[in-house]
């Protein structure tokens, strides 16, 4: 029977910090299983279906296709080789993290949990039983996120393994990283990316100044763009072994400062992929209300005049602002967005044009009095 093709549900498995593994990221979450079923070559067979019906667990790549864009399938299928196991490895085993970012939660973050008062903060998941079946000469694609990749010691034992038993060569990397740091203990990444056939990072930045240090809680703006630097340079020096983006999440947090970020990134030649926020959904673009929706426009329109963003995904931010289906949400926004300011002893909110809109709410209640 043909099926519906995609290498990574032979080839591919993705860990995540409960034990659960997937053929990569992007599947929905009910078709994950056990880590214990990873040696069965049979583990993913829910997901074979007749060609001309993909799968429902991947609505992900189907709906990036749709729209013209390329999907997670398309990358693996370049990828592919004829060789038998795993060929593409992503490690997403654990949520240690540095960070609290305001879209994020416990879940990616323990930093999340600690806030507040969970028992268990940090979720891992053991890969040392796993190794052996997972760093192969098959091996050609390794993703790292988290939490914080470059924090979780399990991504550096992996590293220093692939480079031991003289694999690193034929392997690429691609990172997800808050590029808070570029170090770990004594070790440089620097110096152990420069064995590897190719090192792809996003660079989880949200804006190019103060605001970040609210957004993605506990950053520090001077310490990023530092860092951020440090990896452009490599891109000159290494042109085909080492490539950057900009990878913000556009959310009614972020939408104000949009236009400075990729003005940014354009003016150190990175590319800019932004990713439009799935969740939590009181943050979405959507939830912007009537009164701010020009606002939001205008910073699209400012992005789109400096031609460094996909037409294609600022059409898709344009019409959520535009629709704003979820404008209902606007006040749980403000609240959670007032609430963590409070606990963190922050300022986003002063940042956001949301204030003189809370005002004269309040005094629209007041003449009700």
């Amino acid at each position: 029977m043909s099926t519906w093709k995609c290498a990574a549900i032979d080839h591919g498995v993705a860990i995540f910090p409960n034990g659960k593994i997937g053929p990569c990221c992007l599947v929905s979450s009910e078709y994950l299983k056990p880590i214990s079923t990873i040696a069965d070559p049979n583990r993913f067979a829910d997901l074979k279906t007749p060609e001309d019906s993909p799968p429902s667990a991947c609505h992900n790549c189907v709906m990036a296709e749709s729209q013209g864009d390329k999907s997670y399938r398309a990358n693996f299928e370049f990828l592919k080789t004829n060789a038998p196991g795993f060929q593409f490895v992503d490690i997403r085993n654990s949520n240690l993290c540095n960070l609290k970012c305001r879209t994020c939660g416990p879940h990616f973050s323990n930093k999340w949990g600690e806030e507040f008062g969970y028992d268990i903060t940090i979720k891992h998941q053991d890969l040392d039983e796993y190794l052996p079946m997972l760093l192969t000469d098959s091996l050609n694609w390794m993703y790292f996120t988290g939490g914080e990749p470059l924090i979780n010691h399990d991504h550096w034992n992996i590293l220093e393994e692939l480079i031991a038993t003289d694999r690193a060569k034929n392997v690429r990397l691609l990172y997800n990283t808050n590029v808070t740091t570029l170090k770990f203990k004594d070790k440089d990444i620097v110096s152990i990316w420069k064995k590897f056939k190719k090192v792809s990072i996003n660079c989880s930045i949200d804006a190019a100044g103060e605001q970040i240090n609210y957004i993605r809680s506990d950053s520090k703006w001077p310490m990023i763009k530092e860092n951020f630097k440090k990896l452009n340079r490599l891109k000159w020096q290494w042109p085909l072994q080492f490539s950057m983006t900009v990878t913000p999440t556009i959310s009614m947090l972020t939408i104000w400062f949009f236009a400075d970020l990729v003005k940014f990134a354009k003016e150190h030649k990175v590319a800019c992929l932004p990713i439009i926020l799935q969740g939590p959904w009181a943050l979405a673009l959507d939830v912007i209300p009537d009164s701010l929706t020009a606002m939001a426009l205008e910073q699209l329109d400012l992005v789109e005049s400096y031609k460094w963003v996909n037409p294609a995904t600022i059409e898709r931010m344009r019409k959520l602002i535009t629709e704003n289906n979820r404008t209902y949400l606007f006040p749980q926004a403000m609240q959670d967005i007032l609430l963590l300011d409070n606990i963190r002893h922050e300022r986003l909110f002063d940042m956001l044009p949301f204030k003189q809109l809370a005002l004269s709410t309040l005094h629209k209640f007041d003449e009700y009095k």
